[in-house]
């Protein structure tokens, strides 16, 4: 039995380490168990100088064990191992070589240690690998290790082969080795769990997990690119991204390392290391989606760019292959598509409706109960219908509500093609993203209303500057003649009273008008609902503004059905009626066409009221609906008004919970009332 180096000997190795580098630490460690036992210690000092030995967990040297190389660690401030239980000194800076056997395996690590940070140098790595190699061929270093190899039931502990296959067991990190020939040696629990293997390991190493591995980019990995194959041939395989792909299960990205190893010029095997970066890349994709949604409200010039920019960023981002938007409509308390982002498959664009209710589909689910929805395999699904998403070939889905300060105001889905694990992170980040989009949201109403009611008080001024100011002068002016001179009751009196008369009409509309939104608006003025017909009330608007149209020889054309019953006030939707109907006639040009429609589809009747006339200029038209604003384009030809009629409609339209709205032509307008058919509720009367 080889005599077995003494302890004097293996401190004169361990400051041989320390001298060849200028640090004030050296040790020569072995693997006891899960004990870093330190068989030569060299400037020691405090409790572990008497102990001599560390917790493995808590010792660099395990990462040297582990990857078979160097380990050169310039700055270990942010490792918890840097301050071992007992050390008197902070380790600042590692450098461990691993120690080799005949048989070319590590049995244990000599490393120097400095307690202030420095960069190793190449010179420095090479004569502590140096004193490594010196110090393995001295007589008596190996049988140390190995002297219970032959005495087992003395009790002198288990052989180093048994040390290191401790370690590499208890590591997370999934740990394999082969030999020159390419043939697998061992594989350690971690990679056994990672690769849900449940047979042996295969002989070949470059075939583990062959069919599962993919390269960053997600092609097929060919044998010759296997990180074992790669290290036997001599290529740096450092920190080399792959993904592992399994059926039925989402994607883990992996981080490789692999090493040679050879002994006196001869390469003995190599050993692979891979770590589950998964966690730590969706963090980063977590990150990465939250700046770009941020990125996306602050830059989107509207609600509609905001909702595309948002699903884009969402799926982009968190690499799923749909994602959808839904906003509420509350005319027909519905949701409706406002964006989505599909990755490109014919077939997925088509996933989206036209609308769900209160409860229908997934979306729909999650606007009625406020909460987040998560569907784990889609295929089992059986509380609504996925079959579309099923059918598509999607099988993890997650919906999320968008809030606004009083209400869920929206739904924010997306859909994967695998079976995703993850879904604390994930619903917990997703929430974030969509209140994120309820504050975009109820800050755009906020910004609109303050940009409304400080335009509001201009135009205002404007209104009592003219159309109020203008009939108060005609009347006093009117009047004073009257008064002053007796003599013009008999010449000029009648037609002095008509434009009195007109004057004061005028000021008592624009009072009305006033009035009724003032009313209207604070609910002082009560809708009086009943079982109306809004195709013959239309009729009625059409055949009162008639005469005013043939003296403009406007054509009028009417497409209405016989009836659309319609629980409302008759006589405020005759009012909205007079108004819109009113302004095509006069805002057309001599000669021109209004045209009426009335449809009824999904509970909703859908009134369309066209002209060919003056038109609104592109930067007024987010205007239009301000109360008393007036386009430029109304004021150059001379047309009559106050700016009050649209906004009193506009508050007709939303008592009775529709929506009134325009789109622009070249010339002329169109505006579209959509009103709900279905009987309101008791906070509409």
């Amino acid at each position: 039995m080889a005599r077995a180096a003494t302890s004097d000997e293996l401190d004169a190795v361990a400051r041989a380490a320390a001298e060849a580098v200028d640090v004030p630490i050296g040790l020569v460690t072995l693997v006891d168990g899960e004990w870093m036992r330190f068989a030569g210690a060299f400037g020691l000092v405090g409790p572990l100088a008497e102990s001599r030995r560390i917790l493995v967990s808590e010792s660099f040297c395990q990462d040297v064990v582990a990857r078979g190389a160097p380990v050169a660690n310039g700055n270990t401030e942010d490792d918890p191992r840097s301050r071992p239980t007992g050390a008197a000194v902070r380790v600042g800076a590692y450098l461990g070589v691993p120690l080799r056997g005949p048989d070319g395996q590590a049995f244990g690590v000599l490393c120097a240690i400095d307690a202030r940070p420095r960069e190793w140098t190449p010179v420095e790595i090479g004569a502590l690998r140096g004193v490594a190699t010196a110090a393995a061929n001295l007589p008596g270093l190996f049988a140390t290790t190995t002297r219970s190899t032959e005495s087992t039931e003395e009790g002198d502990g288990p052989p180093h082969s048994l040390f290191l296959q401790a370690l590499l067991d208890s590591l997370n990190t999934a740990v394999f080795a082969c030999d020159a020939a390419g043939y697998t040696m061992f594989g350690n629990p971690a990679l056994q769990r990672m690769l849900d293997l449940v047979e042996e390991l295969p002989t070949d190493a470059a075939a583990i997990a062959g069919d599962r591995l993919r390269d960053a980019d997600g092609q097929p990995l060919p044998h010759d690119r296997h990180p074992s194959a790669r290290a036997l041939a001599g290529e740096p395989v450092r920190d080399v991204v792959l993904r592992l792909v399994r059926p039925g299960r989402p994607p883990r990205t992996l981080i490789a390392n692999a090493e040679r190893i050879t002994v006196a010029g001869a390469v003995l095997g190599a050993v692979v290391a891979l770590h589950d970066a998964t966690d730590q890349q969706r963090a980063q994709r977590f990150r990465e989606c939250s700046l770009a949604v941020s990125r996306a409200l602050v830059e989107a010039d509207g609600v509609a760019e905001a909702a595309r920019q948002v699903v884009d960023a969402v799926a982009r981002s968190l690499h799923w292959p749909h994602a959808e938007l839904w906003l509420a409509d509350p005319v027909t308390d519905v949701l409706r598509p406002a964006a989505s982002w599909t990755d490109g498959e014919l077939d997925r664009p088509g996933l989206m409706s036209t609308s769900l209710g209160p409860g229908e589909g997934l979306a729909g689910t999650t606007w009625l109960t406020g909460e987040p929805v998560w569907v784990p395999d889609i295929a089992t699904e059986t509380r609504f219908d996925v079959e579309g998403a099923a059918r598509r070939r999607l099988r993890t889905a997650l919906a999320v509500p968008v809030r606004s300060a009083e209400a869920v105001v929206g739904v924010l889905a997306i859909y994967a093609d695998t079976l995703d694990e993850d879904r604390v992170a994930l619903t917990a980040h997703l929430v974030g993203i969509a209140a994120h989009v309820g504050h975009y949201l109820e800050r755009r109403r906020a910004e609109e209303l303050a940009l409304q009611l400080a335009r509001t008080k201009d135009d205002f001024l404007a209104l009592v500057g003219h159309e109020l100011r203008t009939p108060l002068t005609s009347i006093t002016t009117y009047a004073q003649l009257l008064g002053d001179d007796p003599d013009c009751w008999a010449t000029d009196g009648p037609q002095l009273l008509g434009v009195i008369v007109r004057n004061t009409q005028s000021l008592t509309a624009i009072i009305d008008d006033l009035l009724d939104l003032a009313g209207l608006e604070s609910g002082h003025i009560t809708i009086r609902p009943g079982d109306t017909d809004l195709a013959e009330l239309t009729r009625e608007g059409i055949e009162a503004v008639r005469a005013t149209a043939d003296g403009r020889e406007v054509t009028l054309v009417a497409e209405l059905p016989e009836r659309v019953p319609l629980h409302g006030d008759p006589q405020r939707l005759r009012q909205m009626l007079d108004n819109v109907l009113s302004n095509a006639v006069k805002y057309s040009h001599r000669g021109g066409r209004v045209t009426v429609v009335l449809t009824e589809e999904a509970g909703v009747a859908k009134l369309s009221v066209a002209d060919t006339g003056i038109g609104i200029p592109p930067d007024e038209r987010d205007r239009l609906f301000q109360r008393f604003f007036r386009s430029s384009t109304a004021r150059d030809n001379g047309v009559p008004g106050t700016g009050l009629g649209l906004v009193v409609t506009r508050a007709i339209v939303e008592r009775h919970g529709g929506r009134i709205s325009a789109t622009h032509t070249d010339p002329g307008t169109t505006m579209v009332i959509r009103l709900p058919i279905a009987r309101p509720g008791p906070d509409v009367g």
